[in-house]
């Protein structure tokens, strides 16, 4: 006899696997755009107003994001100035079963 399939699984990635209560959190203005997307992650809620309004946004709600790596954070410095954003684009996921790595994240339903 020889095996036909081989099976594995990630608990990680299916999201059985430990709380998310370690995670670094920020901030991102959802624009409501089809998941994975790449956004700017804010370190708070401020930033992210300031952001928005910035921007002239109106209805984009402010939501609260959460990656297993830590953010790297960097203060604006173009036209809009000293709001704190992840050095980089974010990439956004709908739930925590993703691969973990630097500058993913995903939505935290509160």
């Amino acid at each position: 006899m020889r095996p036909l399939f081989i099976s594995l699984v990630c608990d990680f990635c299916d999201g059985l696997e430990g709380d998310d209560a370690g995670w670094d959190v920020g901030y991102v203005v959802w624009r409501g755009r089809p998941m994975p997307v790449n956004e700017y992650v804010f370190a708070t809620r401020e930033d992210g107003e300031r952001w928005k309004r910035a921007l002239n946004m109106k209805d984009e709600p402010i939501l609260l994001v959460r990656s297993p790596v830590k953010f790297r954070w960097r203060k604006s410095t173009g036209t809009i100035k000293d709001v704190t954003t992840a050095d980089g684009l974010v990439t956004i996921f709908a739930d925590r079963r993703f691969p973990p790595g630097a500058n993913r994240a995903y939505l935290a339903r509160t």
